[in-house]
């Protein structure tokens, strides 16, 4: 009996096996090859000129017994070279894009995050037994109405006293 089980187990076991490789074979027969994209499409350029700034450098400087005055001469180019690379790439409008694009990632995927975290202080500051920063703001704009009724109700009984005081009685 046990072994009939472990037999059936086994077939079943196999024939899910078949029908999962058939279909990932279907899958990737069916999907067109496409190259991944080049994470540093954009800094290639970048870090290609730095190397060449780098070799210049090396092949520009005589070898001189003062290895720490040459190191911080290196050291010194190496960072101007880096400057204006960069400055040049981040004043284009692909950076900018870039940029763009990674910042709107971030807060795409921190958007769900962000809620459950403003939920759970509600949440914790509710069994505190606290005031939440949305009812602290309601309670402050109710303030506002009422100071600007006062000082209208101030303005009306002020004119009205006026008037009286012009009266002859």
């Amino acid at each position: 009996m046990a072994d009939t089980t472990a037999n059936q187990l086994f077939d079943i076991w196999k024939k899910q096996l078949e029908e999962g490789t058939q279909a990932w074979t279907r899958l990737v027969i069916q999907a067109p090859p496409t190259a991944p994209p080049d994470p540093f499409s954009f800094w290639r350029p970048v870090l290609d000129e730095g190397l060449q700034a780098w070799a210049k450098l090396f092949a520009q400087s005589p070898v001189s017994p003062d290895l720490h005055g040459q190191w911080k001469q290196f050291l010194d180019q190496w960072i101007e070279a880096w400057s204006k690379v960069l400055g040049q790439a981040m004043g284009t409008e692909e950076f900018a894009k870039l940029m763009g694009q990674s910042l709107d990632q971030i807060l795409v995927s921190q958007a769900p995050l962000k809620k459950v975290a403003d939920q759970g202080i509600e949440q914790a500051l509710q069994s505190l037994n606290l005031p939440s920063r949305s009812q602290l703001t309601a309670v402050a704009k109710q303030i506002v109405e009422l100071e600007d009724r006062l000082e209208r109700i101030e303005d009306t009984i002020g004119a009205v006293l006026r008037r009286l005081d012009k009266e002859p009685r």
